[in-house]
């Protein structure tokens, strides 16, 4: 991925505008241009780079531009690079059939004293296409589309990121009301019991006839009958044959 200006161009973009003079072109490379966090590539470090021009039948290649003694200031470590395009490569270029251009790198391999021994393979890093500056004005028509499709990619994902953080809110929310649901399923299971046993209790009081009486005479005695009923005529029986002991 490639920035020409403010604009953030993705591999195969229409980004490179062509005249038939010369001209300098400087690019910033990044990892990855879709995400908002993207990060330049460290181009320095031994690498070479280079903008490669290619169709069937022809190849040109421009070694990236070498500032010392100049007033041009390149920032490598933050993956900036720049070209100079002589008004012969950009009268050739513009000749191709082929609008495809290629930014590629090379490492140099040393020995232990530092010797330049070779270059390690050629690694495409961005792959764009170039117009003519003829079609300046479907040009500029392109880089704003480009820059509304960027901000609209950026809106996208400050979008999905709210989300995200929304959704996980309501995961941490979804589990405080699990646990306080299952207190209260514990809470509510001992009320169950708790009632059960108040039940079993008032059945056996309910089940049972309570008698209480007291006998004049040597002392008070209580009985207490239980688990059984007593008729009317049973109960008058009892209380004739107590009073006749009161009496005697």
């Amino acid at each position: 991925m490639a920035s020409t200006s403010n604009v953030v161009y993705g591999s195969g973009d229409t980004c490179l505008t062509l005249s038939p003079f010369d001209s300098y072109k400087q690019f910033t490379l990044y990892d990855d241009w879709r995400n908002d966090n993207r990060k330049p590539l460290d181009l320095s470090n031994g690498q070479h780079i280079y903008l490669v021009f290619k169709s069937r039948k022809q190849e040109i290649r421009i070694p990236e531009f070498d500032t010392t003694n100049t007033s041009y200031t390149v920032d490598k470590v933050n993956g900036q690079v720049l070209f100079k395009i002589t008004q012969k490569n950009a009268v050739d270029i513009l000749a191709m059939n082929d609008n495809l251009f290629y930014v590629t790198r090379m490492y140099q391999i040393t020995d232990s004293t530092g010797t330049i021994k070779s270059y390690s393979d050629e690694e495409v890093m961005f792959t764009g296409r170039w117009r003519s500056s003829s079609d300046e004005s479907a040009a500029v028509a392109t880089t704003a589309q480009v820059k509304q499709l960027s901000e609209l990619l950026s809106e996208r994902n400050e979008t999905i990121k709210q989300l995200q953080q929304a959704n996980a809110a309501l995961i941490a929310q979804n589990v405080d009301y699990a646990t306080q649901i299952d207190d209260l399923n514990k809470a509510n299971a001992m009320l169950e019991q708790e009632i059960t046993d108040l039940e079993t209790q008032l059945s056996e009081y309910v089940g049972g006839v309570e008698y209480t009486g007291e006998v004049i005479g040597e002392g008070t005695y209580t009985n207490i009958i239980s688990q059984r009923q007593y008729t009317e005529e049973e109960l008058k029986s009892a209380l004739q044959s107590l009073e006749s002991k009161v009496v005697e």
